[in-house]
């Protein structure tokens, strides 16, 4: 039999008519979740009467599927069985369960999932005034390094809606570009290509100002891709319009200072304080971080000030930060009407640190903040791979309510570590590691978000954990009792993987 060779046009025809099939996101279960935050409507009356809503981003850290997502779920709807009998997820402050429960399927109706750029990271809510709803923020590392921006709205029985802010469900189109199409005149003289923000990772929400600032974990280079003439900046938009028209840098390495990558980004009085990690710089792969802190005047963006923390301790970079203003007597406002005492917890690597540090200084409405005067109060050793943080107040009247109790994320031991203030020590860590084997299949507990309802004496925390694909619920009962927080419940069915190369199986389970 005779064979006969297919012509290039034959070819070219047979490879235009095979397309692979779309491959969304899963509903049901979450995908290497990263960034998460909780909302309970204020109608909803309050912790023992609502669970609230969960709103989670889905890296898709393994390219599985076309995309990643942000999901919603309505908590007071999820259920599983436990010996027959169907368990709701039990409201914060009720008689906890004797074990764990597992809501495996969560069930997220199309109107409860949106889908964005791969690689997410945090995930930031700002409740509109306008509406009462939140609307979230949400960057990707994937191509076009965007900021996804998303509505959400419930309908008459509760179920949450998610909407893009440009419209529809598939937040990829029409996406805000982070490094791409960045307007004339924000540009650099003499500096092709800045400024850009590759890489994006963490986002905060101003509501005093309206701005909500992304940081970017690698620096960005002049001409782009050159790998020369690095500079890091600060993103800026307006939370109410977050789209090109209102976008903005905040130049984090002035003449004079290091360039770096930046992770977190915590709101004071007069300043804004940004963490610096370890950054991508092209051609020389990854770089040690040159700064672990940096702050910025908010109503003089170009005066930025480094904190010396790194000749006196050494530790290699930095990741979350939160700060909460300190008690001002009288008399003090009376000799300084605008000072400001404010105590700022940040957590380092390298090894892995929570540093607290006081700061004074006066913040005159509308002006430059005074240089501040800072104490670092405490450093206290956390288990290896620190990656997120939460400050969780203490019921006022309640035994030692002026002091607060800080939720810290690990990595590296996949676990949620309790650092009491009134007792200067970590008083608890909580497991939340899964049945299989550590190596091959790490749990990695990453983002943290915290239910800390006025007027009661308990908190709920939720965990994501990126490795094994699931979201852990931890309750403190009796916050003057930290060291009594345990796993109450998990999210999602574990993710599959494979020994042998330590990634997921990319199948439904």
């Amino acid at each position: 039999m005779r064979l006969y060779f297919l012509t290039p046009a034959l070819l070219l025809l047979g490879a235009c008519s095979i397309e692979s099939e779309p491959n969304p996101p899963p509903s049901t279960r979450f995908v290497y979740p990263s960034g998460v935050a909780f909302w309970r409507p204020p109608a909803a009356g309050g912790p023992s009467a609502s669970n609230g809503y969960l709103f989670v981003a889905n890296a898709n850290f393994d390219n599985c599927y076309d995309s990643g997502s942000v999901v919603a779920l309505n908590l007071d709807t999820l259920s599983t069985q436990v010996d027959g009998q169907t368990v709701m997820v039990p409201h914060l402050g009720s008689v906890p369960p004797d074990a764990s429960l597992a809501f495996e399927d969560l069930s997220s109706a199309d109107e409860s999932l949106v889908q964005i750029r791969s690689f997410a990271g945090e995930l930031a809510m700002w409740v509109n005034p306008a509406t009462g709803l939140p609307r979230l923020f949400v960057p990707s590392r994937a191509e076009g390094n965007n900021l996804n921006a998303v509505d959400v709205s419930l309908e008459a029985n509760g179920a949450p809606v998610l909407t893009c802010v440009q419209g529809g469900v598939d937040c990829r189109n029409g996406a805000l570009s982070l490094t791409e199409d960045i307007p004339s005149s924000l540009s650099d003289e003499g500096r092709p290509g800045l400024p850009r923000a590759p890489s994006p990772i963490g986002v905060t929400v101003d509501e005093a100002s309206g701005n909500l600032y992304v940081t970017h974990s690698e620096a960005a280079d002049s001409p782009a891709k050159s790998s020369t003439n690095f500079e890091s900046y600060l993103a800026t938009l307006k939370l109410d319009n977050p789209t090109r028209d209102s976008l903005g840098f905040i130049s984090l390495s002035p003449e004079g200072y290091l360039y770096g990558g930046s992770d977190s980004v915590t709101v004071g009085a007069g300043y804004l304080y940004v963490t610096g990690r370890n950054f991508v710089a092209g051609i020389s792969g990854t770089v040690a971080g040159n700064y672990v802190l940096r702050l910025v005047d908010k109503n003089d963006p170009g005066t930025i000030l480094e904190p010396s923390l790194q000749s006196e301790y050494r530790i290699r970079e930095a990741r979350a930060a939160r700060v909460v203003p300190r008690p001002v007597t009288p008399a003090e406002l009376a000799a300084r009407p605008n000072f400001v005492r404010e105590r700022l917890y940040m957590l380092a690597r390298g090894p892995d640190t929570l540093l607290t540090l006081d700061f004074e200084y006066d913040a005159v409405p509308g002006t430059a903040a005074t240089q501040p005067f800072f104490r670092v109060v405490s450093a206290v050793p956390m288990p290896d791979g620190v990656s997120d943080m939460q400050i969780i107040s203490r019921t006022p009247g309640t035994s030692n309510a002026d002091t607060h109790i800080i939720a810290v994320t690990s990595t590296g031991d996949s676990a949620v570590s309790l650092y009491d203030e009134a007792l200067g020590q970590v008083v608890a860590q909580v497991p939340l590691v899964n049945e299989l084997n550590q190596t091959s299949n790490p749990s990695q507990a990453f983002g943290l978000t915290v239910d800390n309802p006025a007027g009661t004496n308990a908190a709920r925390l939720f965990v994501t954990n990126f490795g094994d694909s699931q979201v852990a619920i931890v309750d403190i009962p009796d916050l003057s009792r930290p060291q009594d927080a345990r796993v109450v419940a998990k999210l999602g069915i574990q993710q599959q993987r494979d020994p042998n190369q330590g990634t997921s199986v990319c199948q439904e389970n």
